[in-house]
Parts: C-alpha cells; sequence; structure tokens
C-alpha cells in the first residue's frame, strides 16, 4: 500500500512538473557539439524535416501544410512539381519553393539552384559564383550529386577551374563510396595540368 502511494505521489509531481529536463551537462555537451561542428544542428534539423515529410505519406494537403510551414523536403517536393507546369505564375512559384528550400538547408534543393544559377538555367541569371557557393552547401552535406557537380564545375569552368578543388570534392565522393567520383579521380590522375 505504502510503495502504492509513493508511485502516485511520484506520478502526481510529474505531471504538475513536466517531464525530466536534460542535465545541464547534458545540455551543455550538446551546446559545445554544436558550437564545435555546426552541421551537427542542420543535420538534425534536416533529420527531423525528413521525417515530418516521410510521415505525410504522400497526402498532398499535408505535404502543402508542411511547405506553408517551412519544411524543407516538402517545399523541394512541391518546387520540383510547381516547375513542371505549363502556367508561368505555378513555375514561378516553383522556382520560390525551391529557393526556400535552399534557404532551409535542404540539399537538393541547394544543389538544383546552385546548378541553375552556376549555368543560367531556366531564366536564372548567369551566376557561376553564386551557384557554386550554394552547391558547395549541397556538398557539404555529403550529398553525392553536389559533390560531383562541385568537382566538376572546378575541373571544367573557365572562370573557376581548380584541378586540386576538384581533386579534393572528387576524393571526398570517392571516401563516401562513389564509382563516379571514382572515376572522376582517375581521369584527374592521367591529366597533366595540374
Amino acid at each position: 500500500m505504502r510503495s502504492l502511494l509513493v508511485l502516485m505521489l511520484a506520478g502526481l509531481v510529474t505531471a504538475a512538473c513536466g517531464p525530466a529536463k536534460p542535465s545541464a551537462n547534458e545540455a551543455s555537451t550538446a551546446t559545445e557539439a554544436a558550437k564545435l561542428d555546426p552541421s551537427i544542428e542542420l543535420k538534425q534539423k534536416q533529420a527531423e524535416q525528413k521525417a515530418a515529410f516521410e510521415a505525410a505519406g504522400g497526402d498532398e494537403a499535408k505535404i502543402d501544410a508542411l511547405a506553408d510551414a517551412g519544411n524543407g523536403f516538402a517545399l523541394f517536393h512541391r518546387g520540383k512539381a510547381r516547375t513542371e507546369s505549363a502556367e508561368y505564375y505555378v513555375q514561378r512559384g516553383g522556382f520560390e519553393d525551391l529557393e526556400a528550400a535552399a534557404d532551409a538547408g535542404n540539399a537538393e534543393a541547394q544543389l538544383w539552384v546552385g546548378q541553375h544559377m552556376a549555368y543560367g538555367l531556366q531564366g536564372y541569371e548567369l551566376k557561376p559564383n553564386s551557384g557554386l557557393m550554394m552547391m558547395t552547401k549541397a556538398a557539404e552535406q555529403d550529398n553525392i550529386d553536389a559533390i560531383l557537380a562541385v568537382g566538376l564545375m572546378y575541373e571544367q569552368d573557365t572562370f573557376m577551374r581548380d584541378m586540386d578543388k576538384a581533386k579534393t570534392w572528387y576524393q571526398r565522393g570517392a571516401d563516401l563510396g562513389s564509382d563516379k567520383a571514382k572515376e572522376a579521380l582517375a581521369k584527374l590522375g592521367t591529366q597533366q595540368d595540374f
């Protein structure tokens, strides 16, 4: 009887005070980790947004609500669909969604926007440096397609050409297991101009 009373009191205290919060030491450790590597916070945010997007289960109304709330995965999904529309204003809305997704840290959107800026595609003003910077954000998240795009730009773009940087990015892709990055590294190894 006494143990039942103790359990009931503990339940009341928990209900009144809320769930246990992380200790000051645990919170401090998480904060320090984020300071040392800001990508930890971005990765956590991306994981949360991806889980919410996947939980929508393809329901377009739920995806629209997530996109309106700033979910990068939902914005990317909606933006890609809108850019395929024949209506100009719907396409423009798609570009806005894709740019918002890129700003939210979505690597696929960063790659898409970066490539369109870097090469002046679909009405984007040609801005190779800005495009490269956007693609680099995606590559830094270990997006293989972005890593290859950044490496290719450093390898082949007249103004951005830097074979050492191309090699560094291809090596990163190879280290992540990309066969295409390994092939690009092998090709660079046979060139004499760097």
